[in-house]
């Protein structure tokens, strides 16, 4: 479950808000890629259920340095957050 959001941007995607600026920022397919990743990602309860989702196999969930992990959405995006417990924290797409 989506604990917290780290910017605004990411939040409005999630709650089906779409605003110019995010409009200006990410194409159409991004979007639509965020919107099903986040609602995945809100839907999960354990770590090991994100872990065992088959695109995320193999590379497609990765930790880096600070504590996040970050899934790929296309291109450069990735969809970053923190694990804390049974939530994800800090959501965001960069």
């Amino acid at each position: 479950m989506i604990n917290s959001f780290a910017d605004a941007m990411t939040e409005e995607i999630f709650e089906g808000i779409y605003t110019h600026a995010i409009r200006k920022k990410f194409s159409s397919s991004i979007v639509k890629m965020a919107e099903r990743k986040l609602d995945l990602l809100n839907s999960v309860e354990t770590f090991e259920t994100l872990e065992a989702i088959p695109s995320h196999r193999g590379g497609g969930l990765k930790r880096d340095v600070q504590d996040f992990y970050s899934i790929p959405l296309t291109g450069n995006f990735r969809l970053c957050f923190r694990w804390n417990g049974n939530n994800a924290e800090d959501v965001a797409i960069r």
